[in-house]
Parts: structure tokens; C-alpha cells; sequence
């Protein structure tokens, strides 16, 4: 479980450093929206700041489809979401993006989390094996029907616009996390060689591609548009969510035996959403606004 958790911190290392330059770069660019997507993908492939970003996102995956198929969802999901802790740091001190009072009460309250969940790190739960294509298949297509009206419903509100671009997202990189999940199933089932050749004839790989390709057109705008520190966030929240509640279920994973331990393990990973949240809804700060936040 120990590699496990040590892949899925590279994988949030690598995801938050793409952020970090994905979000230097459209700033840098003029106005683009998901609705324009071939202007988009052309602006995004003419940066090489956002496509050395990019690279880091793929070996962000990479690591993660290893965490999956090493230790509980829970726990690579505790692990994940508190890269959001590097991810503020960073956009202080590389972006300049001022923080209050409530948003480092969040950083504590994230700390604590991971402290809690690696205390279960010593329970003999393994990661989850179970689960069928069509599960998988069914769950991932009614939750992209889910985010779309998520996206439509939100817009129609007052929210902020950093809260519809999050939770749209979120759930879309959530979809493409249970293809993920599922190719680790096929590599923990049948070994590297045999799994990883599995997996190219599975429909997850092709599956995945198609709901990162939605979810980066939907994040992109939002980073250009919100704070790199507030879509983001958001983005992990929905996404660990889901994939905790969802995933567990679809690949018939438990928790620790131990009361004990499973309590300090969802209690943890409470926490890690908890923090995020008093995090990101905290008032913003006059430097803060500007154009870009304007939807």
C-alpha cells in the first residue's frame, strides 16, 4: 500500500504543477471558451508552456492508474486531494495569488486529514478488484449526462462562474477517473503484459480520452476566466467524491475492518473535502477580482 500512496503523491504533484502552467499559459492567451473548441485546441497547441504542461498531466494518469491498482480508493483519494495544499502554496509564490485567513484554516484542516488517513495506512484492506464492463459502462454514461446538466443548471444560477466550471469538470475527469480505475482492475487481474494489452481492447483507454479531452475544454475556460486556486479545487473536490462514493460501489471495495480505522479513514478523507471547501467559498479578496473572473 506504502507505493501506492507514494504514486498517487506523484500523481498530485504532477497534476497541481500542470495546473500551476496550464494556468500561466491561457493567461497569456486571448479569450477562449469551450464553445469555440477548435480555436481552443489551436490556441492550447501553439503554447509550449501549456503543452509542457500537458506532458506532466500524462504522467500525472500514469502514476495514478499505478496508485489505483496498488491501495484503496480512499486512501489515493486522501492522498490526491491534499496535493491541493501544494497547489495554493504554489500559486502564492509562482502566480501571486493572495490568500486570507480562512483559506490557510483550510490548509490546516487538510494536513490534519492526511495525518488521519495515514494512520489506516497499516489495515490490511486491499484495493478493489470487482466490479464488470457494463457497470462501469452504465455508470460512466449516466454521470457525463449528469454533468451536462449540471452546466446547464449552474449557469442558469447566481454561482460563482469558478463553481460551474469546477463541478462540470469535476464530473467529467471523474468519468475518465473510473476508466482509470478500471484499467488498473484489468492490470492487479492479469499482471503488467497481459493486463496492459487488455486494457488496449477494453473500451476504458478510448473512453477516457474522449471525457479528458470535455473535461480540459471545460477547465481550460475556467482557469482563464476564475482563479487557478479556486476552479481547481473545486475540480478535486467533485471528482474525490465521486470517485470515493461511485467507485467504491461499481468495484465492490470496503473499508478497513477495524471500526477504529475506518472511521479515521473516512474521517480523513471528510476532512481533506471539508478543508477544500472552507477553503474555496471564503470571501474573495479585493486583488483578487479582476477581468478574468468575469464569465
Amino acid at each position: 500500500m506504502a507505493l501506492g500512496v507514494l504514486f498517487s503523491f506523484l500523481a498530485s504533484v504532477c497534476f497541481n504543477l500542470n495546473n500551476l502552467m496550464e494556468k500561466r499559459a491561457v493567461d497569456q492567451m486571448p479569450e477562449i471558451s469551450a464553445r469555440r473548441a477548435m480555436h481552443m485546441v489551436r490556441m492550447l497547441s501553439a503554447s509550449r508552456l501549456w503543452l509542457s504542461g500537458f506532458v506532466v498531466g500524462i504522467f500525472a494518469v500514469g502514476f495514478m492508474v499505478l496508485a489505483y491498482s496498488l491501495a484503496p480508493i480512499a486512501v489515493i483519494q486522501s492522498i490526491f486531494g491534499a496535493g491541493l495544499v501544494l497547489l495554493v502554496l504554489a500559486s502564492r509564490l509562482y502566480l501571486h495569488e493572495p490568500m486570507g485567513r480562512r483559506e490557510y484554516l483550510g490548509l490546516a484542516v487538510i494536513v490534519l486529514a492526511v495525518t488521519l488517513v495515514s494512520v489506516t495506512l497499516t489495515s490490511a484492506t486491499s484495493p478493489g478488484a470487482g466490479g464488470s464492463t457494463a457497470r462501469a459502462l452504465i455508470t460512466s454514461a449516466a454521470t457525463a449526462t449528469v454533468s451536462g446538466l449540471a452546466f446547464w443548471a449552474l449557469r442558469r444560477s447566481t454561482a460563482d462562474a469558478g463553481i460551474r466550471f469546477g463541478v462540470t469538470s469535476g464530473l467529467l475527469y471523474a468519468v475518465a477517473s473510473l476508466q482509470m480505475k478500471s484499467s488498473a482492475v484489468l492490470l492487479e487481474r492479469h499482471g503488467v503484459l497481459d493486463g496492459a494489452l487488455r486494457v488496449i481492447g477494453s473500451p476504458y483507454p478510448y473512453i477516457f480520452v474522449v471525457m479528458s479531452i470535455l473535461g480540459l475544454l471545460t477547465f481550460q475556460t475556467g482557469l482563464q476566466r476564475c482563479r487557478v486556486a479556486v476552479v481547481a479545487p473545486i475540480t478535486n473536490i467533485v471528482a474525490s467524491i465521486y470517485i470515493v462514493v461511485v467507485g467504491m460501489a461499481v468495484f465492490d471495495e470496503s473499508f478497513p475492518h477495524d471500526v477504529l480505522l475506518m472511521v479515521l479513514r473516512i474521517l480523513g478523507f471528510a476532512l481533506v473535502l471539508a478543508g477544500s471547501w472552507v477553503f474555496t467559498t471564503g470571501p474573495a479578496i479585493p486583488s483578487q477580482l479582476g477581468p478574468t473572473s468575469v464569465d
